[in-house]
């Protein structure tokens, strides 16, 4: 009997057996650049979420910052076991978990704040508008940056100074905010806005702190 073609040339090829049996034993390595721009999406929706609580307040705009925070630590904790499965990174192990860090310092920050609002029985108001655009854009940028890592990092450069620069101006806002809160006589009133003006500022921190250690992973050659 003719032994088929295709199954003698497969049986022919030197090796083939072993390449089989080594995917076998090692399996695939977990692609953990992809995973952190994963965790990155979640944390833009979730900063969209607050943007648009931030336009009037409203509890399914809540309940979707919420959501989005417990699947960006579910993304997270996925990061960190591919960082243990993994023999090697294209990005250094200790910036990846750095940037899953810090990242997700900025949608703890901003559901804190939602939380906060809640129990302080605060509306968002225009000041709160304006910096949760700039919050929004500058998230967006992180993730743009955290994508071109891979293929063009002085882009990802770049990136990382257009979302410090979208958030420059909340300080401005901030102090903005806060001198007009002297012409506010309840003061019940000032002493919430306060709080949660401060807490705007605080995600604007933390955009700034991945966007300064965005920059590091390029100087580094990534």
């Amino acid at each position: 009997m003719t032994e088929p073609a295709g199954d003698s040339a497969r049986a022919s090829k030197p090796g083939a057996t072993g390449r089989r049996w080594w995917r076998v034993l090692l399996p695939t390595a977990p692609d953990v650049l992809a995973l952190l721009v994963a965790q990155g999406e979640l944390t833009v929706t979730g900063i969209a979420a607050f943007d648009a609580w931030s336009h009037g307040g409203g509890k399914e705009s809540a309940r979707a910052v919420r959501s989005a925070q417990h699947k960006a630590y579910d993304a997270r904790r996925e990061l960190l076991a591919g960082l243990q499965a993994a023999l090697s990174t294209p990005v250094d192990q200790e910036d990846l978990y750095a940037l899953s860090e810090r990242i997700d310092r900025i949608l703890n920050a901003a559901r804190n704040t939602v939380r906060e609002a809640d129990v302080l029985g605060w509306t968002p108001d225009g000041h709160a508008e304006a910096m949760s655009d700039r919050l929004a854009a500058g998230t967006r940028a992180l993730v743009e940056g955290f994508k071109l890592l891979r293929r063009d990092a002085d882009e990802a450069g770049r990136r990382a100074d257009a979302a410090s620069e979208a958030v420059l101006h909340v300080e401005h806002d901030y102090r903005e905010a806060m001198v007009q809160l002297l012409a506010v006589e309840d003061l019940r009133t000032v002493l919430a806005a306060q709080d949660i003006y401060r807490r705007y500022l605080a995600v604007a921190e933390a955009i700034v702190a991945v966007a300064d250690r965005l920059w590091f992973v390029v100087l580094r050659g990534a």
